[in-house]
C-alpha cells in the first residue's frame, strides 16, 4: 500500500517579483515559512528544499532551526521538483509551496485522505470566482467549464496515470503571496480572520471549507 511519508516545502525560488526572499517576509509578526511549517508540523514529517544558489537567507535561517533540508540546483520549478523526486526516494510525496500562509492542517489531512482513495498525483486547487480580490493567481486552468487556481499544494506521484484535482472551496486558501501587494493583502487577511490574535498555531481559527476530488 502506498502512503505518503513526507512534504516537501519548496523554499529555493528566486522570489523575483517579491525582491527579496519570500520566505522570510513576515505576516502578522511571523515569518510566512513558519505559518506554512504550523500547518505541517504534527501532520505529516517534512522537509525544506532550498536553494543556496537563490535563497542563501532562507536556506540559513532552515539551518538555524535545525529544519531538514534537501539543497536543490536551483534551476526551476520543474527541474527542482525531479530532483527532489530522486531523492525522496519514496513513491509518492506532498510538495507544498512556500507562500501560502493561509493553509491549515486539515487541508493537509483532505490531501492524504484523498491520496488514498486515488493513488495519483493531485493537484490541489481553488475557484477562481472564490480568490479575494487583489490575488493575481499565475496557474489557471478550465475543468468542466469551471475556471480554477493551482495554488502550491500537490501530490507528486511516479505513477503515469492521469492525476486527480482537489477543489478547495476555501477563499483565503488561494491566496499566494508572490509581490509586495499581496504580502499587504494576505497580512490585512489575517487580521481581519483574527488569527494575528491567535497563538502560534491559530488552532483557534478554523473557516469552512468543503473538499472534493474531481477527476
Amino acid at each position: 500500500m502506498k502512503l505518503l511519508k513526507t512534504a516537501v516545502l519548496l523554499a529555493g525560488g528566486k522570489s523575483s517579483r517579491m525582491g527579496f526572499e519570500k520566505a522570510l517576509a513576515e505576516i502578522c509578526g511571523k515569518k510566512m515559512i513558519e505559518w506554512v511549517i504550523d500547518a505541517l508540523r504534527g501532520t505529516i514529517n517534512f522537509v525544506v528544499a532550498t536553494s543556496e544558489k537563490n535563497a542563501p537567507k532562507t536556506k540559513a535561517y532552515c539551518m538555524r532551526k535545525r529544519y531538514e533540508i534537501i539543497e536543490t540546483p536551483g534551476r526551476g520549478y520543474h527541474e527542482d521538483l525531479r530532483f527532489i523526486q530522486q531523492r525522496i526516494g519514496q513513491p509518492a510525496f506532498i510538495s507544498v509551496s512556500c507562500d501560502i500562509p493561509f493553509l491549515r492542517s486539515e487541508h493537509v489531512n483532505a490531501l492524504i485522505d484523498a491520496y488514498k482513495r486515488t493513488k495519483k498525483s493531485i493537484t490541489g486547487v481553488v475557484p477562481l470566482s472564490m480568490l479575494p480580490k487583489g490575488c493575481s493567481p499565475s496557474h489557471i486552468f478550465e475543468l468542466s467549464a469551471k475556471k480554477y487556481v493551482a495554488f502550491g499544494l500537490n501530490v507528486v506521484s511516479k505513477d503515469e496515470d492521469k492525476g486527480s484535482v482537489l477543489v478547495f472551496e476555501d477563499a483565503l486558501l488561494g491566496v499566494n503571496v508572490n509581490t509586495k501587494a499581496e504580502l499587504k493583502l494576505a497580512n490585512d487577511l489575517m487580521r481581519i480572520s483574527g488569527r494575528c490574535r491567535m497563538g502560534k498555531n491559530g488552532d483557534r481559527f478554523a473557516a469552512e471549507n468543503r473538499s472534493d476530488v474531481v477527476s
